[in-house]
Protein backbone atom coordinates (compact mmCIF):
# COMPACT_ATOMS: atom_id res chain seq x y z
CA UNK A 1 0.00 0.00 0.00
CA UNK A 2 1.42 3.18 -0.79
CA UNK A 3 0.15 7.33 -1.26
CA UNK A 4 -0.05 8.12 -4.77
CA UNK A 5 1.63 11.27 -5.59
CA UNK A 6 2.42 10.60 -9.08
CA UNK A 7 3.22 7.28 -9.43
CA UNK A 8 6.77 6.89 -9.40
CA UNK A 9 7.49 4.96 -6.39
CA UNK A 10 4.73 3.10 -7.02
CA UNK A 11 6.16 2.30 -10.70
CA UNK A 12 9.04 1.00 -9.13
CA UNK A 13 7.30 -1.13 -6.41
CA UNK A 14 5.16 -2.86 -8.60
CA UNK A 15 8.48 -3.32 -10.69
CA UNK A 16 9.57 -5.57 -7.61
CA UNK A 17 5.91 -6.96 -6.88
CA UNK A 18 5.38 -10.27 -7.46
CA UNK A 19 2.36 -11.75 -7.51
CA UNK A 20 0.45 -8.94 -4.98
CA UNK A 21 -1.77 -5.94 -5.52
CA UNK A 22 -0.84 -2.35 -4.81
CA UNK A 23 -3.35 -0.49 -3.71
CA UNK A 24 -2.51 3.46 -4.19
CA UNK A 25 -4.67 6.29 -1.98
CA UNK A 26 -4.47 10.18 -2.66
CA UNK A 27 -6.52 12.72 -1.81
CA UNK A 28 -6.06 14.82 -4.84
CA UNK A 29 -7.91 13.38 -8.18
CA UNK A 30 -5.14 15.20 -10.47
CA UNK A 31 -2.65 12.76 -8.48
CA UNK A 32 -4.66 9.91 -9.67
CA UNK A 33 -5.17 11.08 -12.90
CA UNK A 34 -1.67 11.81 -13.58
CA UNK A 35 -0.57 8.39 -12.36
CA UNK A 36 -3.03 6.62 -14.03
CA UNK A 37 -0.95 7.09 -17.46
CA UNK A 38 2.21 5.87 -15.91
CA UNK A 39 0.55 2.80 -14.08
CA UNK A 40 -1.61 1.68 -16.59
CA UNK A 41 0.05 -1.57 -17.69
CA UNK A 42 -0.14 -2.54 -14.18
CA UNK A 43 -3.81 -1.39 -13.90
CA UNK A 44 -4.81 -3.17 -16.73
CA UNK A 45 -3.22 -6.33 -15.17
CA UNK A 46 -5.06 -5.70 -11.96
CA UNK A 47 -1.66 -5.31 -9.98
CA UNK A 48 -2.73 -1.70 -8.66
CA UNK A 49 -5.75 -0.26 -7.75
CA UNK A 50 -6.21 3.59 -7.25
CA UNK A 51 -8.29 5.31 -4.73
CA UNK A 52 -9.03 8.87 -4.11
CA UNK A 53 -9.43 8.92 -0.42
CA UNK A 54 -7.90 10.31 2.77
CA UNK A 55 -5.00 7.94 4.54
CA UNK A 56 -6.74 8.28 7.85
CA UNK A 57 -9.30 5.85 6.22
CA UNK A 58 -7.02 2.55 5.15
CA UNK A 59 -9.01 0.39 7.41
CA UNK A 60 -12.09 0.89 5.58
CA UNK A 61 -10.41 1.51 2.34
CA UNK A 62 -8.74 -2.40 2.82
CA UNK A 63 -12.06 -3.62 4.28
CA UNK A 64 -13.78 -2.36 0.76
CA UNK A 65 -11.74 -3.84 -1.07
CA UNK A 66 -11.60 -7.16 1.18
CA UNK A 67 -8.04 -7.09 2.16
CA UNK A 68 -7.36 -8.49 5.16
CA UNK A 69 -3.73 -8.13 5.65
CA UNK A 70 -0.62 -6.10 3.87
CA UNK A 71 3.14 -6.63 3.69
CA UNK A 72 3.89 -3.06 3.81
CA UNK A 73 2.68 0.84 3.41
CA UNK A 74 4.72 3.42 2.37
CA UNK A 75 3.63 6.82 3.70
CA UNK A 76 4.59 9.91 1.17
CA UNK A 77 2.80 12.87 3.21
CA UNK A 78 2.72 16.18 2.28
CA UNK A 79 2.09 18.63 -0.25
CA UNK A 80 3.49 17.74 -3.71
CA UNK A 81 5.73 19.88 -5.71
CA UNK A 82 2.76 19.96 -8.32
CA UNK A 83 0.47 21.58 -5.86
CA UNK A 84 3.06 24.34 -4.60
CA UNK A 85 4.19 24.69 -8.27
CA UNK A 86 0.19 25.17 -9.62
CA UNK A 87 -0.80 28.39 -8.29
CA UNK A 88 -4.14 28.01 -8.73
CA UNK A 89 -4.29 25.13 -6.31
CA UNK A 90 -3.43 27.87 -4.10
CA UNK A 91 -0.52 26.29 -2.00
CA UNK A 92 1.95 27.98 -3.63
CA UNK A 93 3.94 31.07 -2.42
CA UNK A 94 5.92 31.45 -5.82
CA UNK A 95 3.02 31.82 -8.03
CA UNK A 96 -0.44 33.98 -7.82
CA UNK A 97 -3.42 32.30 -7.05
CA UNK A 98 -6.66 32.30 -4.60
CA UNK A 99 -5.99 30.67 -1.01
CA UNK A 100 -7.43 27.38 -1.62
CA UNK A 101 -5.31 24.76 -0.01
CA UNK A 102 -7.82 21.77 -0.33
CA UNK A 103 -5.88 18.36 -1.11
CA UNK A 104 -9.19 16.97 -2.06
CA UNK A 105 -11.24 19.65 -4.46
CA UNK A 106 -14.74 17.84 -3.54
CA UNK A 107 -14.60 19.82 -0.22
CA UNK A 108 -16.32 23.04 -0.67
CA UNK A 109 -14.17 24.54 2.12
CA UNK A 110 -10.62 26.40 1.15
CA UNK A 111 -7.90 27.53 3.28
CA UNK A 112 -9.91 31.22 2.31
CA UNK A 113 -13.09 30.73 3.31
CA UNK A 114 -11.34 29.53 7.16
CA UNK A 115 -9.03 32.99 7.17
CA UNK A 116 -11.85 35.15 6.14
CA UNK A 117 -14.31 33.46 7.90
CA UNK A 118 -13.22 31.78 11.35
CA UNK A 119 -13.19 34.33 14.33
CA UNK A 120 -9.98 34.59 16.13
CA UNK A 121 -10.54 32.37 18.84
CA UNK A 122 -11.45 29.85 16.21
CA UNK A 123 -8.29 30.18 14.76
CA UNK A 124 -6.25 29.80 17.80
CA UNK A 125 -8.07 26.27 18.47
CA UNK A 126 -7.07 25.17 15.61
CA UNK A 127 -3.61 26.06 15.50
CA UNK A 128 -2.76 25.25 18.82
CA UNK A 129 -4.52 21.70 18.57
CA UNK A 130 -1.66 21.37 16.02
Amino acid sequence: MVLLEAGGHSKEILKLLDGGILVCIDRDIEAINKAKNVLKDYEKNNEVILVQENHENIPEILNVLGINKVDGILLDLGVSSYQIDNGERGFSYMHNGKLDMRMDQRNSLTAYDVINTYTEEHLRNIIQKI
